[in-house]
């Protein structure tokens, strides 16, 4: 897994939005992986996602979070800048079928997946064996038609 920085924008739509946080990595030595933006033009409202490695970035994301905050101020931002190398405690709801969570964990353990899974849940004991063999505490929370909307 590449060490990257994500950035998660929406703001009132205004010209140049792309320009500027583009302008920005690029004067930082980002090299932009992932980018994507949409413009809810009923609301007009803009949203981006940019992802960037940064093995080559020139300086720190405490001091870029500092420079970009003066511009998402500017611009009426409300942003979130999240890095690889900070994993968050996850946890994965399953169903009977066992085939996304056995790709999902063997993801997780050749660290491709940015998380710490902490707990697999599911509606089906069907997946316990396979939690337990991760070594993945299993909640089994069994659903019948009378707790379902409870579950």
């Amino acid at each position: 897994m590449k060490n990257s920085a994500i950035l998660l924008i929406t703001c009132p739509d205004q010209q140049g939005l792309v320009s500027v946080v583009a302008n920005l990595l690029f004067k930082y030595n980002g090299n932009v992986l992932h980018a994507d933006q949409h413009i809810d033009t009923e609301e007009k409202l803009f949203f981006m996602r940019v992802e960037w490695d940064l093995e080559s970035f020139s300086v720190s994301i405490d001091e870029f979070k500092k420079t970009f905050a003066v511009i998402a101020n500017r611009h009426q931002m409300k942003w979130r800048l999240e890095c690889s190398a900070e994993k968050t405690n996850s946890a994965i709801f399953v169903s009977k079928q066992d085939h996304c969570l056995a790709d999902l964990l063997y993801r997780n353990r050749a660290g491709e997946l940015a998380c710490d899974l902490k707990l697999i849940i599911s509606n089906h004991a069907d997946t316990e064996a396979l939690a337990n063999f991760h070594s993945i505490p299993f909640h089994y929370i069994p659903v019948n038609k009378e707790s379902k909307k409870e579950a």
